[in-house]
């Protein structure tokens, strides 16, 4: 029955199609949280097989299609890491639905609603289908498919020129890498020779047993693949240099940000790699390569969250801060930690996402956190769900986040260099990773922190008078608060010294691992308990500091900006990184367009040579017209018969 949990969600997506405009909001939106909701069952008793029987599950529903060496299957396979990822897929995507029937109540088009819940529906279709795919032709359908419902969903209020051009923004970035995607696929079909397969269990079997077809361990050609295919993955989970698109993400309706953030879209790139893990492993290059774009993005994300002052933009760049912190983790080869931080973000980044809207819905669709302030009071369920939240993702001990961040400092701390060899075996790459995640810790802690006291804290400075979010908002804040105190238990640390319940997560998901080259067993327990605590006391020092610049004295922070004016305005306007690729790259490809493609390619070469064609043919016409169109009726005579005395003296002599 695997096929019903992608299934129900796409017969989601034609039910309401069939319906449209005769649906109200309310049944479309129930109609497609059921679908979810049933799909989330059925995910949840996969979980339950898989680990009762302690083997995957796989289906073939149907052979796809068999052209010469590529034999593909519309095939399932769910082991353990597919198994939990469709449960975080479903769980929190059926709560975003649910919070969704109640956030779209003041949309000004009621009729489109029905189309905003089929493309809900659509995206976690897409998102199951690229999980549970058993190979890679039917994952790449899921990773389009998840890139189209993007554009579909941030630019749903397509009446605005911006929010357009924002979905717009997204599908071409996501197709940059999805090109690196389709060539890295393509060189390993080819480098596999008579042995070339697309299924994930095969290649995994083919190269164990022969890695000389991609030249080794270390080899050229599984670097140069393994870099094609994080192309693609630095596209999917915005890093460096594709990560532009996600903070304009938030032109979307909130519930899209907290599913395409949270649950779906940006994690599919930490997953695909966490699935061929086994190849990854076979380039410490690519590993290397991993790791840094994640820890240089993370700090990059960190250091423009600190000055936005729209709350969903804060957000958008702590995703992709996040986002890094889980790339550096499969990056050194701790793939259940990055998992295992998918997982906790999950819960605490769609809360904070969904919170947001909370916020947002109350002030009547005001953004701005300068126009916020004091709301503890006027929306209590809402700010205890935020705290929740909000200590999660710092990192205080007990909270989800915690666990999983602490986890990716101390591994990337304890890595041996020659694990990751991007700039050869001595290079102490790993203290400088573990360095960078540990200054973007206290960097997350401050603009979470500030963000926090802009918006809950001191007096209301808005316009609008607050009120609490209704109880279908609400519901899902709670279930996900509860996720982010608890969620941590699943894979408790060792130095808790509880052998029962600890590391629950790594011993889950060792099977899925087995195959990667890169081991900790040498790593010492102890040093992760003083990295710890140093990490907490910078933590708790940055709280420290924002509280004094935004709750007790609020002039200096101002004064810090009017002091350091270009690192303020840098750090406000993205480091320019959007105006340096337009400098760079689209006004370049733009004037390539108009002025060579268009003026020469186009209007002289192409339009000319048709031109050209039309002009001789009408100079012939005319040219000949003057000799035989005559306008006599005796010449035209003449003509019949002569041709005919033609056809007849040549027919004569051919008998």
């Amino acid at each position: 029955m695997l096929w019903l949990i992608p299934a129900l969600p796409l017969l989601g997506v034609v039910l309401l199609g069939l319906g449209n405009r005769r649906l109200s909001r309310v049944v479309a939106g129930s109609l497609a949280s059921g679908m979810v909701g049933l799909s989330a069952l059925l995910s949840f008793a996969t979980l339950a097989k898989v680990i009762a029987t302690h083997q995957a599950v796989s289906q073939t529903a149907y052979k796809w299609m068999d052209v010469g060496p590529l034999d593909v299957n519309i095939g399932f396979h769910v082991d353990p890491l597919a198994a939990v990822m469709i449960c975080v897929v479903t769980g929190v995507g059926f709560l975003i639905h649910v919070y969704a029937i109640g956030y779209m109540d003041e949309d000004k088009d009621a009729e489109s609603c029905w189309r905003f819940f089929a493309y809900l529906n659509l995206f976690i279709f897409a998102m199951l289908l690229l999980v549970m795919a058993d190979n890679f032709l039917l994952m790449f359908v899921g990773w389009e498919g998840v890139g189209l419902c993007s554009y579909l969903l941030i630019g749903f209020w397509f009446e605005n020129e911006a929010f357009a051009a924002a979905g717009k923004k997204a599908f071409v970035t996501n197709r940059v890498g999805d090109f690196s995607f389709v060539l890295g696929l393509v060189w390993l079909f080819w480098a596999l020779g008579d042995q070339a397969t697309i299924d994930f269990v095969q290649l995994q079997g083919v190269l164990q047993a022969n890695p000389a077809l991609v030249g080794g361990v270390g080899g050229f050609a599984v670097t140069g693949i393994c870099l094609l295919l994080f192309g693609g993955a630095t596209g999917k989970s915005a890093q460096i240099p594709l990560f532009i698109w996600l903070p304009d993400a938030m032109a979307g309706p909130t519930p899209v940000s907290a599913l395409i953030h949270a649950a779906t879209m940006v994690t599919s790139g930490i997953y695909m790699i966490c699935r061929l893990n086994f190849l990854f492993a076979m380039s410490p290059v690519a590993m290397g390569a991993i790791a840094l774009t994640g820890a240089l993005t993370a700090l990059l994300a960190a250091t423009i969250a600190i000055t936005q002052n729209d709350i969903k933009k804060v957000l958008a760049y702590s995703t992709v801060s996040q986002l890094g912190y889980m790339f550096m983790g499969v990056g050194i080869g701790a793939y259940t930690a990055g998992f295992f931080h998918v997982l906790t973000h999950a819960f605490f980044k769609a809360l904070l996402f969904l919170g947001a809207g909370a916020i947002i819905h109350a002030l009547h669709h005001e953004q701005d956190m300068r126009k916020m302030g004091g709301l503890r009071r006027h929306m209590r369920g809402t700010y205890w769900c935020f705290v929740a939240a909000f200590l999660a993702i710092i990192g205080v001990p007990g909270f989800s986040g915690f666990f999983s961040k602490d986890e990716i400092l101390w591994l990337t701390f304890a890595t041996p260099p020659e694990q990751i060899a991007l700039f050869g075996p001595g290079f102490p790459l790993p203290t400088i990773l573990w360095g960078i995640g540990v200054v973007t810790a206290a960097l997350t802690a401050f603009y979470m922190s500030r963000m926090m006291f802009m918006t809950f804290a001191g007096e209301f400075r808005g316009h609008h008078a607050p009120h609490e979010a209704p109880k279908l908002m609400l519901l899902p804040l709670v279930a996900l608060a509860v996720l982010s105190v608890v969620g941590g238990l699943i894979n408790l640390p060792h130095w808790l010294h509880m052998p029962a319940i600890e590391g629950g997560l790594h011993h889950f998901m060792a099977p899925v691992f087995a195959g990667a080259a890169v081991r900790f067993d040498g790593v010492d327990p102890s040093l992760e308990i003083p990295l710890m605590v140093g990490t907490l006391v910078l933590i708790g020092a940055s709280v420290a500091l924002a509280y004094q610049l935004y709750v007790k004295s609020p002039a200096k922070a101002a004064a810090f900006a009017e002091r350091f004016p270009r690192l303020h305005h840098g750090s406000q306007n993205k480091w320019y990184v959007d105006e340096l690729y337009e400098a760079a790259i689209i006004g370049p490809i733009l004037k390539l367009s108009t002025q060579v493609l268009h003026k020469v390619v186009d209007v002289r070469i192409i339009d000319g040579l048709v031109n050209g064609v039309a002009q001789l043919t009408l100079g012939m016409g005319r040219y000949y017209s003057r000799f035989i169109h005559v306008g006599q009726i005796q010449a035209y005579a003449l003509a019949i018969a002569v041709g005919t005395a033609v056809m007849v003296l040549v027919y004569t002599v051919g008998v």
